[in-house]
């Protein structure tokens, strides 16, 4: 996600990692949109919600004592908005003075009721406060416009993986698990183990219990014990692929899927190390065009490889070849809408064919083509 600028960022939109620091100033009152593509943010905004709703109803009462907010919980495939607008604008006698009513995952169900939502946001109950988790929400559509003027649009986008991200990590580090690590470290955490935030997390909280105390992390740390059994295995898998060892790259997803990996997760993880060649080979097309003499470790380090794995990347990409290379954008996005649903197909069997296509010698494909 590109860094937000000032007029990006309102009393009415915020990035999520804005809202998680200073909650207190961004309360949701009326309608609130938590949206994009980032879970773990997703997660964080969600989870502090109630808190703030009830520490902001607090000081609007005579004794400024919070009363417990236990929120309405929804499931978007499964609900009707007719029981979410019952709780909505049920006036409650005893307890806090507005209902909070979270629609989780509501994408499927924005998408049947967007008319209504729309109607019900150009003048939302003032009895309650709704909440809708979203992975998408385009910001020229007429619901996000009526949110940002009557309500809340937090933004939970991915961080940029070259700027925002490693000074996330250090950030998490220190302070939600009490140790420091060097920001060339988080870079090198990142990328081996893939710009996901809670997979990050999750490694940061296992680096607490292994790391000596008093010194920050450094990058020689990170090699010797950052990565999980099925982490480790995906690199691997992904070096196969790369390598061109078809056989072995069906082994170790075998091993992953055997192991309870969900197949989108392999994806997720694969994906980290194909967008960067793939945006490597974007950047060299494009100096071509312009009549630049391309590098191919200036593209790859511009793409966010690490300069441990340029000499490793260069080759993989030149195995790959342009023509596949190019395609890599394309290949993913339509391997993740399969993968959540959009094809019949085994999901195992979709990410052997991906895994085929790419391991498969440059000139075997070329000439399928």
């Amino acid at each position: 996600m590109a860094k937000k600028t000032k007029s990006e960022i309102s009393e009415n939109r915020i990035p999520a990692l804005d809202w998680l620091g200073q909650s207190e100033r961004f309360v949701p009152e009326t309608i609130c949109a938590v949206f994009g593509e980032e879970s773990f943010l997703r997660r964080s905004v969600l989870a502090g919600i109630p808190q703030t709703v009830a520490k902001h109803l607090a000081s609007e009462t005579p004794n400024g004592m919070a009363e417990e907010l236990e929120p309405a919980e929804f499931d978007g495939n499964s609900a009707s908005w007719r029981n979410i607008f019952e709780e909505l604008s049920t006036f409650s006698m005893f307890g806090p003075s507005k209902r909070l009513v979270i629609l989780n995952d509501a994408d499927d169900f924005l998408s049947k009721n967007r008319d209504v939502l729309e109607k019900y946001a150009e003048a939302p109950a003032e009895t309650g406060i709704l909440v809708l988790e979203l992975k998408s929400f385009p910001s020229n559509t007429k619901l996000f416009k009526l949110i940002e003027g009557n309500g809340l649009l937090i933004d939970c986008g991915a961080l940029h993986e070259k700027t925002e991200l490693p000074h996330w990590v250090c950030e998490r580090a220190e302070k939600k698990h009490h140790f420091k690590i060097q920001l060339n470290a988080a870079a090198l955490l990142i990328a081996q183990i893939g710009t996901e935030m809670g997979l990050l997390d999750q490694e940061l909280a296992r680096l607490a219990l292994t790391i000596p105390e008093g010194q920050p992390v450094t990058e020689v740390q990170i090699r010797q014990n950052s990565g999980t059994w099925r982490m480790q295995t995906v690199w691997t898998l992904a070096d196969c692929i790369l390598d061109g060892n078809a056989k072995d790259s069906l082994f170790y997803l075998g091993q992953l899927l055997e192991a309870g990996e969900a197949p989108i997760a392999i994806l997720a993880q694969l994906s980290s190390s194909l967008r960067r060649l793939a945006t490597a080979c974007q950047l060299i097309v494009e100096d071509e065009k312009a009549g630049r003499r391309p590098n191919l470790e200036n593209a790859l380090t511009e793409a966010g490889v690490n300069r441990y794995f340029l000499q490793k990347s260069a080759a993989q990409l030149k195995r790959l070849g342009r023509e596949r290379a190019r395609e890599l954008f394309a290949w993913l996005t339509e391997l993740d809408f399969a993968l959540k649903g959009a094809s019949t197909l085994p999901e195992r069997l979709l990410l052997e064919r991906f895994i085929l296509r790419l391991a498969m010698p440059r000139q075997e494909y070329s000439a399928k083509r």
